[in-house]
């Protein structure tokens, strides 16, 4: 079995609890994959936080990112919301920071973590293992104070994406009405789903096309949803 915890070193961490995954260590709890957590259960699990709500990926894809939302929408006024990512993301998926604003911030990053009240931790397997995608959890004291340390050492190694002071790029409206454009929606779908008319939803998307430097809308959802030249 594995021996004593990393002592805050991110790297050394996922190296630990990837141990302890693939031995079977019964601190740790197979859940499934990333995108089940979060399609299934990211509601649920943002609605039962109460102190704070941790999130850390190295480079999410759009859905994911989507489906995250409800951890953020669910949770009660005063939690404290930290999600940590890699500069990479923000070249991928330029609309992140204007979603995540104000609480994201951008560093090194080795793998996957939630991390709920201090008291439960969903982690994956580190970027590039055989096991990446594949999501565990635990409760255990040790684990979670590990954990908690690994965070705490990434956050303060990250910088803010936005700078302080500034707006994000993007507007609230905008990465709403991306998120369905992404889906296919047509303008007057997008009207109806976010109350507003189909003239202002028109205005925002050319806007979303101009800021993004896209060709035109086509080419504009590419690179809002997967990062496409």
């Amino acid at each position: 079995m594995p021996g004593a915890g990393p002592g805050g070193d991110p790297p050394a961490f996922f190296r630990w609890v990837q141990g302890l995954a693939v031995s079977g260590d019964p601190r740790l709890t197979e859940v499934g994959t990333v995108d089940e957590l979060l399609a299934a259960r990211a509601a649920q699990v943002g609605g039962g936080t109460r102190l704070s709500l941790w999130h850390m990926t190295h480079l999410p894809t759009w859905p994911e990112v989507r489906a995250a939302r409800g951890l953020t929408a669910s949770s009660r006024r005063g939690v404290d919301l930290r999600y940590v990512t890699s500069e990479r993301s923000l070249v991928h998926l330029p609309m992140l920071s204007s979603h995540h604003h104000p609480y994201l911030r951008v560093g090194p990053v080795v793998g996957p973590m939630l991390l709920l009240d201090h008291a439960v931790v969903f982690v994956g397997a580190p970027f590039g293992h055989p096991r990446t995608g594949t999501v565990w959890s635990s409760t255990n004291g040790p684990v979670v104070a590990e954990a908690v340390r690994c965070f705490e050492t990434a956050w303060s190694a990250a910088h803010p994406a936005v700078p302080p002071g500034e707006n994000p790029p993007f507007t609230r409206r905008m990465v709403d009405i991306a998120f369905l454009l992404t889906e296919g929606a047509s303008d007057r779908e997008i009207a109806r789903r976010l109350h507003v008319s189909e003239r202002t939803v028109s205005a925002d998307v050319a806007e979303i096309v101009r800021r993004l430097g896209a060709r035109g809308r086509a080419h504009a959802i590419a690179l809002v949803g997967s990062g496409g030249q």
